[in-house]
């Protein structure tokens, strides 16, 4: 049991009338005489401080004192009465509460039925004295005995954060987390489990987690679990992979060479050179890449999405290089593979063009037509006017042009999917000089291609010319009125816009996000909240999502909810990410001040309110 003495109060004493200076005397001569005060006789105790009631009635310091010595006197029953009087005298002595609190917790070990009013008591001196770590361990075992897993959950979590080297309370909070499917509840105490000298099934809980992690598309948990596995176990090549997965898959492309090489050195594989590949062309780094691929290029290789993968991302490593002729001495030798012909069809058909050998490159085209016809490439080709895949017309300046097009565009596809904006929208602007032809779809490549390399007019700009060939397209309509809002700028039309992509694709969770984003922009917070939260449900794993809804949520006050998705957010890994971190920081000092206030100007007489489940939350 915590002492929770309080040296003798000067407000009592200076309190006391000049008449009253025996009861200064009897309260010395009481504290003395009880185990709190070094004393031996509480019973003792008890009496004087009866002596004192008579003379001051209505002293809480008197009456808690009185209880305090009952409890010693090994009569915690008799001890009940004084204890509430104290309490109901002096509501905010968080002395006085937390007491009581703890020796309702002493009565109900013998008495089941008293637990409720012992969980009461607890939960609310908890709320008084947050830093307490033995009322939210007696709050757990209450908790426990009354089969309440989410509050006994809650009382082991607090109890870990004040004592994080403390492992009971974190076993017991993962239990209560898994009997409840907490995810929060247990990924915290896993974490916390594994933080120092984990155990071998702590390891292997927290390795689970991990995957269940990566399955629901937590990334940035996920990450934090394998790299917390590989600090203790730094052997095991898995956890390295698994790490720069994670890596690869949100963009952090030379992070993810560090871990790939420390995975490298204890297991080489051909899975890892691929990824190793990989983040080097994101990296700008074809040569290294086209070096690395080539030892396993020939090789038969498992699984089969590696031996689909390695071959072609080699030829787009050959083919951003401008390395045409070696790309088609590749395709000559690669094996045929009905998955991937169709691609590779495309990446020879580009090489001749490339190369200026147009009558090779017009019967690529009209192969691929004919053998491939729902790839984009082909479907483009084929959308061309006849005569221009006509060797014999093909003097003519505007289908040398109309092919020259095709490749760039083809080539800024390419550049797209490694993030190479400059490349990507240097390509596009090429093929926009060569014909008067323009497509959608390339414009809204490029309004990205200016978006990325943060050139919001050019980009506005080109949306505009796409909203003019096809002004009822809800993609157009959504990343017009996206741009337009993120510009401030027009927010009338962004919202008329974004509200008819939504009535086009209602099930669209991004243009769901665009909407509600639009409607807090405007002040409509209510429907904001609605929309947003329609957009949680069809993109529950889109961190953006979440983050709008907590704005709208601080702006409406529902600062525990916002607290709820700004965390849940946090389990992705997302450029915002570092910003919105501080942000929850921030908010969640607010909570805590607020929270502190709300308690202070409602504590009242007995008997205390219980708290709800938000509010023990909230500390």
């Amino acid at each position: 049991m915590l002492d929770l003495r309080f040296s003798m109060p000067v407000l009592l004493l200076m309190a006391l009338p000049a008449s009253a200076e025996d009861a200064r005397a009897l309260m010395l001569e009481a504290r003395a005489l009880q185990l709190r005060g070094g004393g031996t006789d509480p019973a003792a105790a008890a009496a004087i401080y009866r002596r004192v009631l008579e003379l001051v009635p209505g002293s809480a310091e008197a009456n808690l004192r009185l209880s305090e010595s009952l409890q010693e006197a090994q009569d915690p029953d008799g001890a009940v009465a004084p204890a509430r009087l104290a309490v109901a005298l002096a509501p905010q002595s968080a002395e006085a509460q937390a007491h009581l609190a703890l020796l309702q917790y002493e009565r109900s070990r013998k008495e089941a039925g008293l637990l409720p009013e012992a969980a009461k008591e607890l939960r609310t001196a908890a709320r008084r004295l947050p830093q307490d770590p033995e009322l939210w361990a007696r709050l757990g075992e209450v908790s426990e005995q009354l089969k309440d897993n989410a509050g006994a959950l809650r009382a082991w979590v607090r109890l870990g954060r004040l004592r994080p080297s403390f492992a009971p309370a974190w076993e017991r909070a993962l239990i209560h987390a898994r009997a409840i499917q907490d995810y929060e509840g247990k990924r915290e105490a896993l974490l916390a489990l594994n933080a120092r000298n984990p155990e071998e099934r702590h390891l292997r809980m927290l390795e689970e987690l991990a995957r269940e992690q990566i399955q629901a598309g937590y990334l940035a948990h996920a990450e934090e679990s394998y790299l917390l596995l590989a600090s203790h176990v730094p052997q095991e090549p898995g956890f390295w992979e698994n790490i720069s997965l994670v890596r690869l898959q949100t963009g952090r492309w030379s992070e993810a060479l560090e871990s790939l090489a420390k995975a490298e050195a204890l297991k080489p594989s051909p899975t890892l050179t691929f990824q190793t590949a990989r983040a080097l062309m994101n990296l700008g780094r074809f040569e290294e890449a086209e070096g690395r691929l080539r030892p396993i290029v020939g090789q038969a290789l498992e699984p089969q999405w590696i031996a689909d993968g390695v071959p072609m991302l080699y030829a787009e490593a050959l083919l951003l290089q401008g390395k045409g002729k070696a790309l088609l001495a590749f395709m000559k030798e690669r094996p045929p593979h009905s998955r991937t012909d169709g691609e590779a069809q495309v990446f020879k058909t580009q090489a001749f063009i490339s190369l200026n050998d147009w009558r090779s490159a017009l019967e690529a085209l009209r192969q691929g037509i004919g053998l491939y016809p729902k790839l984009p490439f082909f479907q483009q080709a084929a959308a061309l006017p006849q005569k221009y895949l006509d060797y014999a017309f093909f003097s003519r300046k505007e289908a040398r042009a109309a092919l020259e097009q095709l490749h760039l565009e083809g080539m800024a596809t390419l550049w797209q999917e490694f993030q190479r904006w400059d490349k990507c929208l240097a390509a596009l602007e090429r093929a926009r000089s060569l014909t008067p032809v323009r497509r959608v779809d390339t414009l809204l490549m490029q309004s990205e291609a200016y978006d990325q390399l943060k050139r919001p007019v050019e980009s506005l700009a080109v949306l505009r010319e796409a909203q003019a060939m096809e002004p009822m397209n809800p993609l157009v309509q959504n990343n017009l009125g996206y741009l337009l809002l993120e510009c401030d700028q027009n927010l009338a039309e962004a919202i008329t816009l974004i509200e008819a992509s939504a009535k086009a694709t209602p099930d669209n969770g991004s243009v769901m996000d665009s909407l509600g984003w639009a409607q807090f922009k405007l002040g409509r917070l209510a429907e904001a909240e609605t929309t947003l939260r329609k957009a949680v449900e069809l993109s529950p794993f889109n961190p953006e999502v979440r983050q709008h809804l907590g704005e709208v949520l601080v702006k409406e006050g529902k600062l525990v909810e916002a607290a709820e998705q700004w965390d849940r957010a946090l389990a992705f890994v997302f450029p915002a990410r570092p910003a919105l971190e501080k942000r929850l920081g921030e908010l969640r000092v607010r909570i805590a001040k607020e929270q502190a206030a709300k308690a202070e100007s409602s504590a009242a007489p007995v008997p205390a309110p219980v708290a709800t489940d938000d509010e023990e939350d909230d500390q």
